[in-house]
């Protein structure tokens, strides 16, 4: 196993980048944690994505310029070289599926459950047969039964006694073809991919509270081309989803009706758009540019508002609700934060809470953090500085152990399958890490 660092005791601390390629922006965090035990950012970058839509990469061109752009904007303004960085991962091709699993314990009345128990019924369900083409990223421990008491639903069965032991687990599958797109468009960037992380997971890093993990919290990450969805139960992830759909959306709604550019869509979304149509004026009417006409042309208020909550209540709010229904945890739920580059529409919140019917804030990045520029103070960036977070807080010294994570710059000359199978190497020792011990507490 890799060993860990201590920074603390360095006088030279040691750099992470936490990397984020989403749909309308690339963005690169540099930090290092400080004497404190609190992270500091010296540095960061942003650059448009082009190449990227619904969160799968289509255009590789256009996204390695994008990365290069980014971290160069990051390295100057920091001073340090960049070249490991922690990359989320997400899109449309994230997907989820409930398994249930079973075994009989001989001296289940007299011998504890083991925590290796738990870990041979998930390597079982790894083993098990998938779609072509789709791997099991990892199986994620939801809930257990023990001795076929329904009525109690326990998280944790390890040190109980028990004959039978059910598991309800959720297998997370990516499409191989779409993370070796992402990897290959860090590598042919000059970079190291040092680890794959689940992008809701990262963002719950920094936009939540441990009390709030610990308590049932559902976060819901509004980025540009997606939707995702964690669920947070005793301090852990027990359940994830993504919607192919985010905010740009809305922007182009505005753009297609309005006839206007995207860049003066996006101006008109946040300046002067909100989600609550009786929220808004209706007698405060916008002066915009119409696309072939010399003569602006007018739109109210009101108006602007009711495309706005037709798209975002319809395909994100609604949907949203629908997942935390059928998740089998909305009892449990005790509360509903929302991040991501979308979050700041406003009165997101109110209506949010009325769809949720639940306690709702907007998270912003701040959780572990000495300090962060105030740039960066943006729901729109918790992806990236939770990356940067799971990077330093899972403080690996990669040179330890080359089989596990091998250090290089390049891989783009290693044949398909083992750039498959080193890639799925990451992103499962990512999840090992999380389950194991899913975040210190260093908020």
């Amino acid at each position: 196993m890799a060993k860990r660092r201590n920074n603390l005791t360095n006088d030279t601390p040691k750099f992470f980048v936490g990397l984020d390629i989403g749909t309308t922006k690339i963005a690169t965090v540099v930090g290092y944690m400080a004497m404190d035990g609190k992270i500091e950012v010296i540095g960061h970058g942003k650059s448009d994505s082009n190449g990227v839509q619904h969160g799968l990469v289509y255009n590789l061109s256009k996204t390695i310029n994008g990365i290069k752009a980014s971290v160069e904007l990051a390295s100057h303004q920091s001073g340090q070289p960049i070249s490991d960085v922690f990359v989320g991962i997400a899109g449309r091709h994230i997907k989820n599926t409930e398994f249930r699993h079973r075994i009989l314990r001989r001296n289940g009345t007299e011998e504890l459950i083991h925590q290796d128990e738990i870990d041979e019924m998930i390597k079982t369900i790894k083993e098990t047969p998938n779609q072509t083409g789709e791997t099991v990223i990892d199986v994620i421990p939801q809930k257990f039964y023990i001795d076929g008491n329904y009525d109690r639903e326990i998280i944790d069965p390890v040190g109980e006694l028990g004959i039978k032991l059910e598991g309800v687990f959720q297998i997370i599958t990516g499409n191989e073809h779409e993370i070796n797109k992402v990897l290959r468009c860090v590598e042919d960037a000059e970079l190291n991919p040092a680890d794959l992380i689940l992008e809701p997971l990262a963002s719950g890093l920094v936009s939540l509270t441990q009390e709030e993990k610990q308590a049932g919290v559902v976060l819901v990450d509004i980025g540009g081309g997606t939707t995702d969805i964690a669920i947070y139960l005793e301090g852990n992830p027990v359940y994830t989803q993504v919607i192919p759909i985010g905010g740009h959306v809305i922007t182009s709604d505005i753009a297609s009706v309005c006839q206007i550019p995207e860049e003066i869509a996006e101006k008109l979304k946040i300046n002067h758009g909100t989600c609550l149509v009786e929220k808004s004026n209706k007698n405060n009417f916008i002066t915009i540019p119409k696309l072939g006409q010399t003569d602006p042309v007018q739109i109210s208020e009101e108006y602007l508002a009711q495309i706005i909550y037709a798209r975002i209540i319809r395909d994100i709010l609604n949907p949203v609700k629908v997942i935390i229904e059928n998740s089998g945890y909305e009892s449990k739920i005790m509360s509903v934060v929302i991040t991501g580059g979308g979050a700041y529409l406003k009165h997101l919140k109110e209506l949010a809470q009325f769809t949720f019917r639940k306690p709702t804030r907007i998270g912003s990045p701040e959780f572990g953090f000495l300090s962060v520029p105030a740039e960066l103070r943006h729901p729109m960036y918790s992806t990236g500085l939770g990356l940067l977070k799971f990077g330093v807080t899972n403080n690996f010294d990669y040179t330890d152990d080359v089989e596990e994570t091998p250090k290089k710059t390049r891989v783009t000359k290693k044949t398909d399958s083992s750039k498959n199978e080193n890639s799925m190497k990451k992103v499962k020792l990512f999840f090992k890490n999380m389950l194991d011990g899913f975040i210190e507490k260093t908020e």
